[in-house]
């Protein structure tokens, strides 16, 4: 375990039992590193990275438990935005907090786990495969249901073998077991069934497809639709599916930096950023020739990544040092032109040039229901006589677009390090990931 430079918030007795409970979770296979987010007297976060990160959970909230303490799971926005964090509190009252986060492996296998929500409820739908069962019958149907072939009756697009052959792999792969996640995800597919059959009665469906990477003829290949129903009387619905709990907010646009820039048309800026990051990089040890001649380098991470290990707290401060000029210049980016930013949001967000209209259903554990962000944004978007990029509170990633005409909307985007390993945080350079994450309700000015 890393306990960083944080090593004097964990020595006291009442905490040998945690530490002991983590150290042996970190001896686990799927386990790649427990350590320390952040710490002070009265809070302890620990981040573990895992393979299997929801069953991790599941085993350390357990042991946890059986040692005496009261666990609890909490959503932490600053932690993750997909998976609720473990808390707890010491006999002293101190309290200690748990995050998980994927390893770079099980990243890869996001597309996986996102697949089953996606291919098992169109599948179910066009054979009318009863959602209310248990997981195992309702898994074992869709087997038993899958088509080997492209075409009508779907739910794989016509002439798109590579998809077919996709499904395959992913019921054969899904099948339920002692994966928490996987069956999460499977009653997260059932919940969309049941969403698509109501949907049905309303505005009969003559087709669902799977969007995986072939798109129904006339689809945008950029449209965001992960199924899409084809209506009966010919009209075509793209449906985005995000799965998660009901506080949990999933990333609604996912870019970088540098496409930014560039969509704005400012290189100058865009070399203006970079080179205010170069004093935090001298002092990382980064030679004058490097930074000229390995930017943004594989070679140049990895020796930023050694120098994280010897020394984690200046990395730290380096790269938030970093990350608050990374965010103020692309907030600076967003409020030189408005007009600009207005088509971004059009273009880039809500896709109002798609053909093909499209909408978001959330899935959860329980229900899943038409998420009307859209909506509510094209609304605000199109009525605001201000937009405002602006900074969120406290927080080091986070900021906001505020959208007003009497009425005020917040867009909550953050800008944020999201790859793993030495190719993380200062590894990364200026060319960090930027999400839209959600709205805010509508406040009267």
């Amino acid at each position: 375990m890393n306990y960083g430079v944080f090593r004097s918030f964990v020595e006291s007795d009442e905490e040998k039992e945690v530490i002991n409970i983590l150290e042996n979770l970190e001896s686990r296979t799927e386990v790649k590193e427990v350590k320390i987010k952040s710490a002070n007297a009265k809070t302890v976060t620990y981040i573990v990275t895992s393979d299997k990160r929801f069953e991790t959970q599941t085993l350390l909230n357990q042991q946890l438990s059986s040692a005496g303490f009261n666990v609890s799971k909490v959503f932490v926005s600053s932690i993750s935005n997909s998976q609720e964090s473990t808390e707890f509190v010491l006999p002293s009252g101190a309290r200690r907090r748990i995050g998980f986060k994927p390893s770079k492996g099980a990243m890869q296998d996001t597309t996986f786990m996102a697949s089953i929500t996606e291919l098992f409820p169109a599948i179910a739908f066009l054979n009318n495969i009863n959602p209310s069962s248990s997981v195992e019958d309702f898994y074992n149907a869709i087997l038993q249901a899958n088509s080997s072939s492209a075409g009508a009756p779907g739910p794989y697009v016509p002439g798109s073998a590579n998809d077919v052959a996709k499904g395959k792999e992913i019921i054969d792969k899904a099948e339920p077991g002692p994966d928490f996640k996987v069956r999460e995800k499977i009653t997260n597919a059932q919940n969309v069934t049941k969403w698509l059959n109501n949907h049905n009665q309303k505005h009969p469906i003559a087709e669902v497809y799977w969007g995986y990477r072939a798109k129904p003829t006339g689809v945008d290949p950029s449209n965001p639709g992960d199924i899409f129903l084809r209506y009966q009387n010919g009209g075509m619905l793209g449906v985005s599916l995000k799965a998660g709990t009901s506080a949990s907010k999933e990333p609604i646009l996912n870019t970088y930096v540098k496409p930014l820039f560039d969509y704005y048309g400012k290189p100058n800026d865009y070399l203006k950023l970079k080179q205010s990051l170069y004093p935090q990089y001298r002092d990382a040890g980064v030679s004058e020739l490097d930074m000229k001649t390995k930017w943004g380098s594989a070679q140049l991470a990895q020796q930023l990544g050694k120098f994280e290990k010897e020394n984690p707290r200046e990395y730290e401060r380096l790269y938030d040092m970093n990350l608050s000029l990374v965010k103020r210049a692309v907030i600076n980016l967003f409020n030189s032109n408005i007009t600009k930013t207005r088509k971004f949001i059009k273009s880039q967000i809500l896709k109002t040039q798609l053909k093909t209209p499209f909408i978001k259903v959330k899935a959860t554990m329980s229900t899943a229901y038409v998420d009307n962000t859209y909506d509510q944004l094209q609304a605000g978007l199109e009525a605001a006589t201000s937009i405002i990029a602006s900074d969120a509170g406290g927080s080091k990633q986070d900021f906001v677009i505020t959208l007003s005409d009497g009425i005020t909307l917040n867009m909550e985007f953050s800008a944020r390090s999201n790859k793993s390993g030495f190719l993380h945080k200062l590894g990364q350079f200026e060319n960090l990931s930027v999400k839209f994450n959600a709205i805010s309700g509508f406040t009267r000015n």
